[in-house]
């Protein structure tokens, strides 16, 4: 037998307490004293030998133990809630991390239809910035969810939902203004992305070419953002190409190649390995593998 966990509820308030930063949000959250949240934080600290917060001015701040701790905490409560939830018979909430461009151009079309089909599964719609694959408990966030990039994410069951081929596209005024009839020409250009310039990076070296450390470049927040900005003539960048298929049928944006490029980039339906998923987990990647037979349309 292991060590014997004395206390379920001080992890509980730990729980809280990371989460919020903050010793009264915890104790609000939690419907308990503030003291009762020292209490328990400091019955840990002694337990553990090794202090889990930083007290400072503005709240709480985790230590390197503190993040350790929370990590495991939060697999070990969520494998707790799932089994209770399942010997209850209750009907399972299947929490989804969703992409907010992806949701909007391609799952919330479809999301009907599943409920339609499907009326026991409860959705709960967690958005991120493709930061899902990387949180320290992603378990803790969402049951499943949709990811950008190559899918080799440690820790993860990954599926990719179809090859993607992706489009160079800019505003039809920022093309007057920048002619692109070749990829070198684009070396004139400001080119758009989000994170980071691997996508560009594989974009050129597929031409021959090299990304230049003195290429023109801008850093957006998330794809909606980088979307308005190339509408708005900032730059050129590089979209899977179904997802501005609207816009360019629009005349809103061109794309000065006329074809797509094949990449190793797609999305992927990705499940943290460190719990078990429940049948109604189960059930929404089935209907995922359904709808994702083929690729939607470019045009």
């Amino acid at each position: 037998m292991g060590r014997t966990i004395r206390n379920l509820k001080s992890f509980q308030v730990f729980e809280a307490a990371f989460a919020a930063r903050n010793v009264t949000r915890a104790a609000r959250a939690l419907n308990i004293t503030q003291s009762a949240v020292s209490y328990h934080i400091k019955k840990l600290e002694d337990e553990i030998g090794a202090p889990l917060f930083r007290r400072t001015p503005s709240g709480l701040e985790p230590t390197e133990a503190g993040d350790e701790l929370a990590r495991h905490v939060a697999r070990g409560l969520e494998i707790i809630r799932t089994g209770i939830e399942r010997l209850t018979e209750r009907p399972r909430t299947v929490r989804v991390a969703l992409l907010p461009m992806f949701a909007s151009r391609w799952f919330s079309s479809r999301i009907g239809a599943l409920l339609e089909a499907r009326p026991d599964l409860n959705l709960s719609i967690q958005n991120h910035n493709n930061s899902f694959a990387r949180m320290a408990a992603p378990e803790s966030f969402a049951d499943i969810g949709f990811q950008w990039g190559r899918g080799a994410w440690k820790g993860f069951h990954v599926r990719r939902l179809w090859p993607e081929r992706l489009a160079v596209v800019c505003s039809p005024d920022y093309l007057a203004r920048h002619p692109i009839s070749r990829p070198e020409d684009l070396a004139a250009c400001t080119l758009l992305h989000v994170d980071d310039t691997r996508m560009w990076d594989e974009w050129f070296a597929g031409r021959g070419l090299r990304l230049s450390p003195d290429q023109p470049q801008m850093m957006l927040e998330d794809r909606h953002f980088q979307l308005s900005s190339t509408i708005n003539g900032l730059g050129v960048s590089l979209f899977a190409a179904w997802l501005v298929a609207p816009e360019i049928r629009s005349g809103a944006l061109v794309n000065p190649f006329g074809r797509s490029f094949e990449t190793s980039f797609a999305y992927h339906v990705i499940m943290p390995r460190s719990v078990a998923p429940s049948e109604a987990t189960r059930a929404f990647r089935d209907w995922l593998d359904a709808q994702c037979r083929e690729a939607p349309a470019e045009a």
